[in-house]
């Protein structure tokens, strides 16, 4: 990760993730948006607020950086929302400082299968932007976790809490932990065998040319969405997972149309894996990740090749 700014942002997000949401090698589902039936109470601020807890000068940089009026933003006060991309950590952390002190919204202790598979594969994309091994070691964690409290040998569960398992399954659970054991199977071979049957288990839900989010014996059929906002669908993220364990175990993969934009983005992500706009990197041992293109995939096995775009060329 090249931009300063990005890896700033990506060690930001990290940060909540491991402050606000991590529960052991797992991430809990939510936070309450009220604090004491009160809606923001936690993160808003009055005006007179910030300028009693920082100096004049520093309430003059965080007014140049973010949208600070008298009147507020919500609800008479101030959600603090950026202008710019200044950097102010002294300041900002200042501000965090006093907030934890506050009373803290409830949160929601629920484990959901599907939200952290999301994670892991996040943790596992950062590890490779920002040559931390340690996320994808995390990641790996996480899915082996998931596997121990969900995977039955044929499907997993959908959530837990309180030490009650939610076993009915669900394909975006599925999806999503297939996608990010495909992701570990890059690095690590003896991922195979679990992908191999998380495939199958994925493969379940499909009926016909349409996708099955879940079925009930107590309740109607609820097919699978398209529709990849805000985060990707059910059936972008099972198409994405299988498109993976067929490129990286050898198998063949069809072409495929684009989408609308903005409503299957992620979709088109694997469109671009199928379409040969993915490079598939074939060597004996891993080559950093830090020295392939984004777009990359890798593979083990002989002869050293990149395949892109229908040509594979020679790794010397």
């Amino acid at each position: 990760m090249k931009k300063t700014e990005y890896r700033k942002m990506a060690e930001g997000i990290l940060r909540c993730l491991k402050e606000s949401f991590a529960d052991k090698e797992l991430f809990l589902a939510a936070h309450d948006a009220d604090t004491e039936h009160v809606e923001g109470a936690t993160y808003v601020w009055s005006h007179a607020e910030l300028q009693a807890s920082l100096t004049v000068d520093e309430f003059h940089r965080l007014s140049d950086s973010y949208y600070i009026d008298e009147q507020g933003n919500f609800e008479g006060r101030i959600h603090l929302i950026r202008k710019n991309d200044i950097p102010l950590r002294e300041i900002e952390e200042k501000l965090l400082a006093l907030r934890k002190k506050r009373p803290q919204p409830a949160p929601d202790n629920k484990i959901i299968c599907g939200t952290n598979a999301l994670a892991a594969i996040a943790l596992i994309q950062a590890g490779r932007s920002m040559d931390m091994t340690e996320l994808e070691e995390k990641a790996a964690r996480t899915i082996r976790r998931l596997i121990d409290l969900f995977w039955d040998g044929h499907a997993l569960g959908h959530s837990y809490y309180k030490g009650v398992k939610q076993a009915q399954s669900f394909l975006f659970d599925a999806a999503a932990t297939l996608t990010a054991i495909s992701m570990l199977y890059e690095n690590d071979l003896a991922w195979g065998k679990i992908m191999t049957a998380m495939a199958a288990s994925v493969e379940s839900f499909r009926d016909g040319e349409k996708w099955v989010e879940s079925r009930a014996a107590d309740f109607q059929t609820v097919w699978a969405s398209w529709f990849d906002h805000p985060i990707p669908s059910s059936i972008s993220m099972a198409e994405m997972a299988l498109a993976r364990v067929a490129l990286l175990t050898g198998q063949e993969t069809k072409s495929r149309a684009y989408l609308a934009p903005h409503q299957a983005d992620f979709y088109n992500i694997t469109v671009l894996m199928n379409n040969g706009l993915f490079h598939l990197i074939t060597s004996k041992s891993t080559i950093p990740w830090s020295q392939l293109p984004a777009n990359s995939m890798q593979r083990r096995g002989e002869p050293s090749t990149d395949c892109y775009r229908g040509t594979c060329r020679m790794i010397t």
